[in-house]
């Protein structure tokens, strides 16, 4: 069997689809063009979420550890380091290895705030103050 082509006027069918195939290099920067603009709008917009983001975990972590401060304060134990001993973020650290209750019911019990990195207690840090609540130092989330 022969190919056979239908021709109208001076071309035939088969070399005008053949010819329509490809993008022009016209079509194309127009293309990467406005993608790059979509890009340059979009990218505050995700910047700001982003931001948003990580300030609700700094928020969420502070509140955490002002929670165990407060917890440890109200069955008596000591865990507050003053500022001469590094502070805030020196209780923290010493929160996230673990405090043992050394007397009372909870005898031996170990209290301990898990995965928080050195750079989220700095960061949380900055939302925490020292308190001296019921004969007890603890730490408390400052609303700002």
């Amino acid at each position: 069997m022969r190919n056979r082509t239908i021709r109208r006027g001076s071309t035939s069918i088969f070399s005008r689809i053949k010819d329509h195939r490809a993008f022009s290099l016209v079509e194309i920067l127009v293309v990467i063009v406005v993608i790059g603009i979509i890009t340059a709008i979009a990218m505050p917009a995700i910047r700001g979420v982003l931001e948003n983001g990580e300030d609700a975990k700094v928020t969420q972590n502070a509140k955490n550890i002002a929670a165990l401060s407060s917890n440890l304060a109200a069955i008596g134990v000591a865990h507050v380091l003053p500022d001469s001993l590094g502070g805030i973020e020196a209780t923290a650290r010493l929160l996230r290895e673990g405090v043992t209750v050394p007397e009372g019911p909870l005898a031996g019990q170990m209290f301990r705030m898990n995965g928080l990195s050195d750079q989220e207690i700095t960061k949380a840090a900055d939302k925490l103050t020292i308190v001296y609540a019921d004969k007890e130092l603890n730490l408390q989330f400052k609303d700002v």
